[in-house]
């Protein structure tokens, strides 16, 4: 087999090398295979063979284009000369109790989880749990090498828990409008105009030790984050303040799902909306909604039901800045 498309490879600065990056070398090394139909295959044959050799790993299957004959690594990781072990036998490796599902994996899968078995193995003491990327640094030199290969906090579909490598995934984190306001609730808003409007009243009103901005949907994926903002203004509960649409009722169950812990309706800002917001036709209805409006919002349930009945909806910009600055200290006591 030839090595030049793998020392084209090794040119690179970076060791994680993207599926167009290696589309563009494997031309550049092979030009007759421009309009070539199985030029993918080929190149696929040649990547297995060199993470077979233990000259670059290949990536989880999730890691794969979920489209196309053959479907393909998305990313290929190079393994340094001196990281290389050929003709390796797995079988008699010193294998930790915890890594013992290794025969289950592909071989670029238990290179992975060597390295990750030879880590634990080094006496250290006692391990701090730390950021995910600082784990991966120390033990693969590539701080994202893991970021892909992680699903539910674990590695390996779920094999190895990242407690193993004394490791957590970081949230991102979560915008917010803090006010001077220990011991009250923090309330997530939807969508990024109303964050403004009810940050910049609440600095005054301070209703709420801060307001968060939660994207949408986006906020299911960082519940530490959430933690955290819930420690750094002393917030004592979880709110949430939506559009009254289908959709936005869907959202904060959503994102209890997810792992966010307990979250409540502000129903004193929903009340607000019914009765001041600004409906607007066009409700977009689905499966179960009512169901889902009734474990989101049970007291204000019929009122909200009966306007979808009418095709309507409120978003949640109809509590706005001039209502808020004119009437909110009132309205919201």
């Amino acid at each position: 087999m030839s090595e030049s498309f793998l020392n084209q490879l090794r040119t690179s600065p970076r060791r994680r090398i993207t599926l167009a990056e290696l589309r563009q070398t494997w031309l550049g090394v092979h030009p007759e295979q421009v309009q070539h139909p199985e030029r993918d295959a080929l190149m696929l044959e040649t990547l297995t063979a060199y993470a077979e050799q233990g000259h670059l790993t290949l990536p989880a299957a999730n890691s794969f284009e979920k489209l196309g004959h053959p479907r393909m690594p998305k990313f290929v990781t190079l393994i340094a000369g001196d990281q290389r072990t050929l003709a390796i036998d797995w079988a008699a490796l010193p294998w930790l109790p915890e890594l013992g599902f290794w025969p289950l994996l592909t071989n670029s899968e238990r290179q992975a989880a060597f390295a990750i078995n030879e880590w634990m193995r080094r006496p250290k003491g006692k391990r701090m749990f730390v950021p995910l990327r600082e784990r991966a640094l120390e033990i693969f030199g590539d701080e994202k090498f893991l970021d892909l290969r992680v699903r539910n906090d674990a590695l390996f579909a779920g094999r190895l828990p990242l407690t193993n490598l004394r490791a957590f995934l970081v949230s991102p984190p979560l915008p917010h409008r803090k006010a001077d306001a220990p011991g009250r609730p923090v309330v997530i808003v939807e969508n990024h105009h109303t964050y403004w409007s009810l940050g910049e009243w609440n600095v005054e009103a301070k209703r709420y030790a801060t307001v968060i901005y939660g994207a949408g949907y986006a906020v299911s994926s960082t519940s530490r984050a959430l933690e955290e903002v819930l420690r750094e203004v002393q917030g004592t509960s979880v709110l949430y303040f939506g559009d009254l649409d289908p959709e936005g009722v869907a959202i904060p169950l959503r994102i209890q799902s997810a792992g966010a812990g307990e979250i409540c309706p502000d129903v004193e800002l929903y009340q607000l909306a019914l009765v001041h917001g600004c409906k607007r036709g066009g409700v977009r209805r689905f499966f179960d909604d009512v169901r889902t409006l009734r474990r989101w919002l049970p007291s204000l349930a019929s009122e909200v039901e009966a306007m979808w009945m009418e095709g309507q909806w409120i978003p949640q910009e109809s509590i706005g800045t001039e209502l808020l600055h004119e009437r909110g200290d009132q309205l919201l006591a």
